[in-house]
């Protein structure tokens, strides 16, 4: 699988590296001799902060 964008993340299934992707470039990442996989994007954590107004 070809890495399109960043901020993907790929997963080897066997020794279990993570990689994160900073600049895409296209080509196939690969590790322990295999592609890794795509794993799904984090979900992202909503953030409760104050409110300036003071009210």
């Amino acid at each position: 699988m070809a890495v399109k964008n960043c901020e993907e993340t790929y997963l080897c299934q066997i020794c279990g590296n993570k990689v994160e992707v900073i600049e895409a470039g296209g080509g196939t990442l690969v590790c322990c001799g295999k592609e890794m996989t795509r794993i799904e994007d984090k979900p992202e954590t909503a953030v409760n902060l104050p409110d300036p107004g003071g009210g």
